[in-house]
């Protein structure tokens, strides 16, 4: 299997997801423009069309003003004020209110332009001051645009004007002058009379506008005046005072404006075509206009208030339709107003107030809100809205989570916990303060009565007391004298009792006395008022404090009061109002009630509840918070019960004790022998009795007392007295006690999650119920807000960030997109929109008339909006990663888009959670391509499956061959009816295994181990298969179907397990039947495709019966070999058996013989003979001869050809029929088929398969994408109200960008365009076949690089007559969409537009006068032809302009510069053969032409004259001249050109967008002239930074003038010295540039400059440094003496005031880079001599040779060195004698060529006759040699080398 490429993929161009697409534009700026202009340019009327147009705020002041007062803002009704006063509004305010204006709502989302700011009055501020404002708006402009006018013009039309008195509308000359109106309608009735048939609609446009003027010339035009401003003088004024005052400043704010967002327009033209160049220039640069908000109000109908949301939505996405099947779309905000959303307050908008906004509705909540969002509608959309305000009260029993969630949602949403407790504390403190004060005033008044009527009454009880005191005194002494007398003690007693009472009486008078001394005076410090004062203050403080619910209620609205004043900082975006959770509050109905009346009304009630299992978890809870409480009572409570139960214990042992007593006494007078029975006995019964009841006692409390247990977190332990227990004693017959180990209480054990089930646990469930009570009334008070939502949540089996995110998903359930299912009237409102549709729209290809249902079904499906799963399920995508067809009967909308779903199941768990299976930034990821072949046995798909896996590096699967795989591991073969052995095979094996048997007693001992083998071999053969494999056997063998749960364990892993599941396969030969095809759709598992290979019986059996007839022979021939070796088998074992019997018999008679012997001593010989006769006999009846058996018929050839045809058939019609059934099934699960006939070649059945299965592979990453293909207007109103969105590739054609062209297609009549919708952009195409490409595979194309910024493509096309120049420029117009403009298209463009021009006046002067027309006018009317929309947006093509010098300097001072002029060249006599082709094609014309060849010869001539001026200018200043060979073909010449532009453009797109993103850019083919480079040239000058930086190196670029090393930095120029220093200053500029350089230039004065020899002689008498020497050449050589090398004066430097002379243009470089390296060197002492010239001739033989021949004698010597020649039959001296003196001969340079060139022959003979010796000593041996086994060529050579022993070596 060949592995899968993986492909490098872009980003996406466009943002992925809706959302954030919305969200950009929301954060975008809206396009702002300024318009600049002379006075009565038409600034305002552009401004206020473009405003309309564009749907941007029209600023003027006038209008500024106008809108005020109607408002009645304070600047209005100043201004009314003034006005009133008939005083003129000062410029400040005018100047205030435009700023304001600027500022407004409307101006930030809209944009605004902005005309007559700044203005010529500069009473408040100056021009400069105004344009220094503007360039400090917050809003700042983006396009400037400049309306030109010539001041001659300007000043025409404005004195053209006039006005009505009473209306003040102003009337232009062309609509009141009688003579233009009358020579208008003379050329409309010229035209009528041309045309024969006319409209109807332009004849009534006509008649309207004839009656138009005849009301002109009859009503208005009496009554119009000229106001003083229009008078001719008074605008020339006016017009100087803006040049004087305002031009240059402007100009100088046009200088710094981009060139692409500076709009320069001719005010001479109409304004409807300026209006049309300003949005094509915006439109082309890929700009919006403001996006409009739509009001969706129903003129028929209102809609009620109270009706549902789908409904509502319903009636609402018909209204205002931008065309059918396009209806407005649910916003993530639903019903909620936005504007009060972002407010903090969650309020259902209002039908009537509905709008739509970026293709979505939204429902504003009052008059206000709607107001506002028309206004702006940004601010209240973004993010994070749409965002709940976070007002929310949570409730719960007590340790439910509450304040846990609290915390959570304040986290989450990032707002405040409001704690009623704490935030209620302080005025609770304060009224318990108070209660205390009032307490502690009525209890001092209280306690100082009542220890005043305290004190008054003891004063009573005293004074009753001392006067019964003396009564009773004077009793008690008699009855002291009547007593008798007491003891000791009680004496004592009575004496002291008698001192005391004495004492007491005495205090008490003393007390009396001081009462009745400050009788009744008690105040608040009197002890006793103290005292009680304490007891009420400590009753009044432990007393509880019951609020109000109003004070509860003006806490929590004081405390969300404050923080409403810094919610904003919560976060960005943030709401004012909300962000608050309030913990636990209100409790109470009373409370909500408050609550409502105040206002303070939450969003969301959540409340926490436990209703699981009776409230076991939240028991629990409460158990854990309080269980050393609960754990105190139960123990308490279970050991009162345990004493209990032990005192009665206790006297139930007492009881049995007392028995046992009475028993024993009674029994004590019987006799010992019975007592002890008895006794026995009864104490037997006693202690069965006394067990039994301890037993009873003991059970009821086992489960609370047991002896030592564990220790565990449950059990306390409780000390309890000593329980005796009875045992009974068998000596002395009685129960003694003993002491009991210690017993502990212990709880119940209960489960971790529970508690213990005891009475305690009540008290905690009294808890919950209370609540719930208290729950289930405010609910009902609740439930009568609508706008509050009530959630209750369980919170058993729940974390607290489960029930974080239920809470969640319930606040923002309104700000959400809710799936709905699909119903009735979603399919109504398809039907309708599809028949509206087909009504409207223009369809190119005429349709059926007579559609069938199926067609009319296709064609709703392929106009339905699709989801982001197309028509496959996305449930089973998501969870099985499977594409499933879904089915039309489950189907569901969401976000306007239909989904289908496998099943009802999956339908329900999209709705539930729609987000988890939608796209979010990226495409959903398709599975790999999964492919079934499918055909009759032999149809080839095997072949097929196997070379298409390999071809798309996926698994290929034969399921027939995997099922053997599996069972082969046991079985060793393959099983199945083309692998069983033939009936014949079976007889062979059967027949030889008897013969083996029947041989067995003859050759045992032989086969003994062969049978042990065959026996072995059995024994393994004999395996057990699974059930399993049992079954696949079966399916193999008989064809039996396989069960589901083998074909689960063996298909789904190729569906749901890697390899497979990601890889991809082709299953080859599965589903074989419907019930396998049936398998597949029950269990979810489809593939993408399933090929069907159809072949005839007539194939099949042609493809398998050769096969087969070769096994049937070779099986034939085996079987005859077989007989053949089984009768000689047979025959060697009958062989074999007689001659054993025979020697049995033989043995047998010698036996009989030997005991004959005894009896007979003579036999005759006849005897022998007859028993030899006998063993005969014998044997032959025993090995009877086998009679030749009667072989069977054989199957003959012919036989054997039939039954196999048969059975062939029969397969393949058993083939065919389950083919047949599995396709029917195939179809109903709406896979896709694709039949290919299977009766062709193999290699064509393949390409076919993958012709047809290749767009699976190379568009899978978009087969979930959908495109629609929208007319040009719809697509156009669709931007317009901002349907949908423009695509970051603006008019670009995508497909055509990304195949590299750079060249942007213009809109217009010749060009059409093809717009297409992919999710919620628009992309437009320039060709169907383009389309057609994106439509398949949209994110092929949208995952490319974002297009650079347009450029206008200006070139120039010049040449010779006929060279071809018109005829490119026309297929660039074509083709591009290029204007072609020719000198003579511009003159006439400007006498045809602006005939009443200046411009235009002067070119009929001398067309009139039959004179050319001036270069100077010319090129005047090229300018402004080339402010055109087309020219200055699509580009513009110069047809044979210019052609002289003189031309070219007017097109520089008028700044045009094409940005390529292409020169055609060609000679003159192919000029003539064109002229001549055309003449001959060409009808004659009924005028004579000017192209005879005298006229061509001078026009070919005077070009030629020029065009060499031309192109050195070019070549020399801009670099743009490229010159293409004309004679070549016209498609050769396009291709060249266009090959050429793209080259420039793309050069200039990447500096733009390099520069605007402040990188490096390359200058080179930019058309930068020399002082343009100089004035702007950097820090270094012509100097390459990065050498300067990397090297240190002074590398001057200024030796040439190209600038294709140059690249621009911050705003200026550099220059590098080659590609590699280019490429390291675009990729980091900021290294080599200041301030980090790490080496500055150094200043002019200390840099080398390179001199003339001129320059040398001009600086007389300055001596060279280093007496004329070259300093490199030294330096370099290592300061020797051999390096000092006179410099030349032709290479000469000035550096440091000094005068350097350098060896050659090499060394004089190395010092420029290095100066310092060189510059200061000193010379050594000793110099070498001067050279001066000698004669050679003059020279001794000495000298003469080595300065003549010595070079040549050194070179020969060196070549006989090398080479070391031997002559044959000549010594070696003399042959290197000969050599040299050849070697002389042949390269003495004063030799002629002849000469030189003889003697070199002979030298390379000699050669070669030297080379004779080393090859015949190598090739010849001491054997002689055949003449045929001697090297080729040898004989030839021994003949030469014999031949030379007499030659002379001097005469070769």
């Amino acid at each position: 299997m060949a592995s899968q490429k993986k492909k490098q993929v872009n980003p996406f161009a466009d943002i992925f997801n809706e959302d954030e697409t919305e969200k950009a534009f929301l954060l975008s700026k809206p396009t702002c423009l300024i318009i600049l202009g002379k006075p009565g340019a038409g600034k305002k009327t552009l401004a206020r069309k473009i405003a309309q147009i564009w749907k941007c705020t029209f600023i003027e002041a006038l209008e500024v003003i106008e809108e005020n007062i109607s408002t009645g803002t304070e600047y209005g009704l100043k201004c009314q004020e003034l006005l009133y006063r008939g005083q003129s509004i000062p410029e400040e305010l005018v100047t205030r209110m435009i700023l304001k204006k600027i500022e407004t709502p409307e101006a930030a989302h809209f944009g605004y332009i902005l005309s007559g700011f700044p203005s010529l009055s500069e009473e408040y501020m100056t021009v400069s001051e105004q344009i220094e404002k503007i360039k400090t708006l917050k809003l700042k402009p983006d396009f400037l645009i400049n309306i030109k006018c010539p001041d001659y013009d300007l000043c025409q039309r404005i004195s053209g004007q006039r006005q009505h008195p009473d209306s003040g509308e102003i009337y232009r000359r062309n609509q009141w002058d009688p003579d233009i109106i009358e020579k208008r309608k003379k050329k409309k009735e010229q035209r009528k009379h041309e045309e024969e048939e006319e409209n109807d609609e332009e004849e009534q446009e006509d008649e309207e506008e004839a009656t138009a003027d005849a009301f002109m010339l009859s009503d208005i035009l009496p009554h119009l005046v000229q106001r003083p401003e229009d008078f001719f003088e008074n605008a020339e004024e006016r017009v100087k005072l803006y040049k004087d005052t305002m031009l240059h400043a402007l100009e100088d704010l046009m200088a710094e404006q981009d060139s692409q967002y500076l709009i320069e327009l001719d005010g001479n033209k109409h304004p409807d075509e300026l209006i049309a160049s300003v949005l094509a220039r915006l439109q082309s640069m890929g700009l919006r206009n403001g996006a409009l908000i739509t009001r969706l109000q129903s003129p028929e109908e209102e809609l009620p208030e109270t009706m549902e949301n789908d409904e509502l939505f319903r009636a609402l996405s018909s209204y205002k339709l931008i065309a059918p099947q396009y209806r407005w779309r649910r916003s993530q905000w639903g019903r909620v107003c936005p504007v009060a959303l972002k407010e903090g307050n969650i309020e259902m908008g209002l039908p009537d107030l509905a709008v739509s906004f970026l293709g979505k509705m939204y429902v504003l909540s009052s008059q206000d809100a709607l107001r506002a969002f028309m206004l702006n509608p940004r601010p209240y959309l973004l993010p994070p809205m749409p965002l709940p305000p976070c007002k929310v009260l949570v409730l719960g029993p007590p340790l439910s989570g509450k304040t846990t969630l609290c915390n959570l949602i304040a986290n989450k949403y990032k707002g405040q916990v409001l704690d009623i407790a704490k935030l209620i504390q302080p005025s609770m403190e304060k009224t318990r303060e108070k209660i205390i004060e009032q307490a502690r005033s009525e209890a001092i008044v209280a306690a100082i009565t009542a220890v005043k009527n305290k004190l008054e009454y003891e004063k009573m009880l005293k004074e009753q007391a001392a006067v019964d005191a003396q009564e009773a005194s004077s009793d008690k002494e008699m009855e002291e004298i009547a007593e008798a007398p007491k003891t000791g003690e009680e004496g004592s007693m009575e004496k002291e009792a008698g001192t005391t009472k004495s004492d007491i009486n005495k205090e008490e008078s003393i007390e009396e006395s001081s009462t009745e001394t400050s009788e009744l005076e008690v105040t608040a410090a009197h002890p006793e008022v103290q005292v009680m004062v304490q007891e009420a203050l400590n009753i009044a403080m432990q007393s509880p404090i019951t609020l109000s619910t109003d004070v509860y209620a003006a806490v929590l609205q004081e405390t969300i009061t404050e923080l409403t004043k810094t919610n904003k900082d919560r976060y960005p975006g943030a709401p004012e109002k909300g962000g608050w959770v309030v913990d636990n509050y209100p409790i109470t109905s009373a409370h909500w009630s408050v609550l409502s009346e105040k206002g303070i009304l939450p969003d969301v009630v959540i409340c926490l509840k436990n209703s699981e299992n009776n409230g076991i978890c939240l028991l629990h809870r409460l158990y854990l918070a309080n269980k050393d409480e609960i754990n105190s009572k139960i123990f308490n409570r279970l050991k009162e019960e345990a004493l209990k139960k032990k005192q009665q214990e206790d006297e139930a042992r007492k009881e049995l004790q007392e028995m046992l007593k009475l028993q024993e006494e009674q029994q004590a007078m019987e006799s010992v022998g019975e007592k002890y029975g008895d006794i026995e006995e009864q104490e037997e019964q006693l202690l069965h009795e006394t067990e039994q009841i301890s037993e009873v006692q003991l059970t009821a409390s086992e489960e609370f007392l047991e002896p030592k247990p564990k220790e565990s977190e449950n059990q306390l332990p409780l000390e309890a007295e000593d329980v005796s227990q009875l045992e009974p004693d068998q000596s002395k017959g009685i129960i003694e006690s003993e002491p009991e180990p210690e017993l502990e209480i212990v709880i119940p054990e209960f489960s971790e999650d529970a508690f213990p089930d005891m009475p305690e646990i009540e008290t905690l469930q009294e808890k919950i119920n209370v609540y719930m009570r208290n729950w289930q009334k405010l609910e009902a008070e609740i439930s009568e807000s609508s706008l509050v939502q009530t959630v209750v949540l369980e919170i058993a089996r729940h974390t607290p960030e489960s029930l974080l995110n239920e809470a969640v998903l319930v606040m923002e359930q309104y700000f959400k997109y809710h799936a709905w299912e699909m119903s009735a009237e979603d399919l109504d409102e398809e039907t309708e929109d599809i028949q509206a549709g087909e009504a409207v729209e223009e369809e190119e290809e005429e349709e059926e008339e007579n559609e069938d249902e199926d067609d009319e079904e296709k064609v709703k499906e392929k106009k339905r909006h699709m989801g982001d799963t197309k028509h496959f399920c996305p449930v089973t995508l998501k969870d099985n990663f499977v594409l499933y067809p879904g089915l039309s009967e489950h189907a569901a909308k969401y976000r306007e888009k239909t989904y289908y779903f496998a099943s009802s199941e999956c339908k329900e768990k999209f709705l539930e959670n729609p987000e988890e299976y939608v796209a979010r930034n990226k495409p959903l990821q398709a599975p790999p391509i999964r492919l079934c072949i499918l055909g009759a046995h032999g149809a080839g798909k095997t072949i097929c499956g196997r070379w298409l896996a390999d071809k798309l590096g996926i698994f290929h699967i034969q399921f027939e061959e995997y099922l053997q795989e599996m069972i082969m591991q046991k079985t060793e073969k393959r099983v199945g009816p083309e692998f069983d052995e033939e009936p014949e095979e079976d007889e062979i094996a059967a027949f030889s295994q008897e013969l083996t048997d029947s041989s067995q007693t003859t050759i045992e001992t032989e086969n003994a181990p062969e049978n042990k083998k065959y026996g072995k071999s059995k024994q393994i053969y004999e395996v057990e298969l699974s059930d399993e494999e049992e079954a696949i056997k079966a399916n193999l063998v008989d064809n039996e179907a396989l069960p589901l749960e083998v074909l689960d364990n063996i298909v789904s892993d190729w569906w749901t397990k890697e390899p497979f599941r990601s890889t991809g396969f082709i299953l080859d030969g599965f589903p074989r039947t419907i019930d396998e095809a049936q398998f597949l759709s029950d269990r979810g598992l489809c593939p993408d495709v399933a090929a069907i290979i159809q072949v005839e019986e007539s194939d099949i059996i042609h493809r398998l019966l050769p096969p087969r007839l070769t096994k049937w022979k070779d099986k034939q021939n085996k079987k005859m070999e077989f007989k053949k070796k089984t009768k000689e088998r047979k025959a060697k074992i009958r062989d074999k058996k007689i001659a054993k019997r025979r020697a049995e018999l033989l043995a047998e008679q010698a036996k009989k013989k030997e005991e004959d012997l005894t009896d007979k001593d003579d036999e005759e010989a006849s005897d022998d003979e007859n028993e030899e006769k006998d063993i005969e006999t014998i044997l032959e009846e025993e090995f009877p001869k086998e009679e030749g058996e009667e072989e069977e018929e054989e199957e003959q050839e012919y036989d054997a050809v039939e039954r196999m045809k048969n059975e062939i058939a029969e397969k393949y019609e058993a083939d065919s029929n389950n083919l047949q059934g599995v396709q029917e099934e195939l179809e109903r699960l709406l896979i896709p088929q694709i039949t290919i006939s299977g009766g062709r070649k193999p290699h064509i059945i393949r390409y076919q398969i993958y012709n047809k299965v290749k767009h699976l592979v190379e568009h899978r990453e978009s087969i979930f994408e959908k495109c629609y293909p929208i007319s040009l207007p719809l697509a156009r109103k669709m931007l317009v109200l901002s349907y949908k969105h423009p695509s970051c590739f603006g008019q670009w054609d995508p497909v055509k960008l990304s195949e590299g062209d750079v060249i942007k297609p213009f809109q217009n009549q010749e060009t059409p365009i093809f717009p297409v919708i992919h999710r919620q952009y628009i992309y437009f195409f320039t060709s169907r076949e383009n389309k057609e490409k994106f439509m398949k595979n949209p994110i092929k194309y949208i995952c490319q690089p974002k297009p650079k910024p347009s450029v206008p493509v200006k070139i120039a096309i010049v040449g010779p007559p006929k060279s071809g120049k018109t005829t490119v420029a026309k297929k660039f117009a074509s083709i591009y969409g290029l204007m072609r403009l020719s000198i003579g298209d511009a003159i006439r463009l400007v006498l045809t537009n602006q005939p009443e021009s200046e411009l235009a006046l002067m070119l009929k002067w001398h067309l009139h006068k039959g004179l050319t027309a001036p270069d100077e006018l010319a090129v005047h009317a090229l300018e402004v032809a080339l402010m055109d929309h087309v020219c200055t947006t699509a580009g513009v093509v110069i047809d044979g302009y210019p052609v002289t010098r003189k031309q070219v300097n007017l097109l520089e001072s008028m700044r045009i510069i094409p940005v390529k002029i292409f020169e055609l060249q060609m000679d003159a006599k192919e000029v003539f053969r064109r002229a001549l082709q055309d003449k001959e094609r060409t009808p004659g014309l009924p005028y004579p032409a000017h192209d005879s060849a005298q006229i061509l010869a001078i026009r070919n001539s005077c070009y030629r004259q020029q065009i060499d001026a031309v192109k050195t200018y070019y070549d020399k200043e801009h670099q743009n001249w490229c010159v293409a060979d004309a004679s070549q073909s016209k498609w050769w010449i396009w291709n060249k050109i266009v090959k050429e532009v793209q080259i420039i453009i793309r050069q200039i797109q990447i500096y733009l967008e390099r520069i605007r993103e402040g990188k490096a850019a390359n200058i080179a083919d930019l058309c930068i002239t020399t002082q343009e480079l100089q004035s702007r040239l950097g820090e270094f000058g012509q100097y390459c930074p990065v050498s300067l930086a990397e090297k240190g190196e002074l590398v001057d670029c200024s030796v040439t003038s190209s600038l294709q090393f140059a690249a621009e930095f911050r705003g200026h120029y550099y220059k590098m010295a080659s590609q590699e220093e280019l490429d390291k200053f675009l990729n980091t500029p900021e290294l080599y540039v200041p301030p980090l350089a790490p080496n500055p230039l150094p200043p002019p004065n200390m840099l080398p400059k390179k001199l003339t020899m001129a320059d040398v002689k001009a600086l007389f008498p300055k001596s060279a440094e280093m007496q004329g020497y070259c300093p490199v050449t030294y330096l370099d050589g290592k300061q020797r003496y051999e390096a000092l090398v006179p410099g030349n004066t032709g290479y000469a430097v000035a550096y440091r005031d000094k005068l350097y002379i350098f060896e050659s243009e090499e060394k004089l470089q190395k010092f420029m880079r290095l100066p310092e390296k060189y510059w200061n060197l000193k010379l050594p002492h000793k110099l070498p001599p001067i050279k001066e010239p000698v004669l050679l001739t003059a020279l001794p033989l000495t000298g003469y040779l080595e300065q003549g021949v010595t070079t040549a004698l050194i070179k020969a010597l060196n070549e006989v060195g090398c080479f070391k020649p031997k002559f044959p039959f000549l010594s070696v001296k003399k042959t290197a004698l000969l050599f040299v003196a050849y070697h002389l001969k042949a390269y003495n340079p004063s030799s002629s060529e002849y000469i030189r060139k003889k003697y070199k022959t002979k030298l390379e003979q000699f050669m070669d006759y030297c080379k004779l010796l080393p090859y015949l000593g190598t090739k010849m041996t001491r054997k002689y040699k055949e003449p045929q086994h001697r090297p080729f060529g040898f004989d030839y050579k021994l003949e030469t080398f014999l031949a030379l022993k007499t030659a002379d070596p001097a005469c070769i």
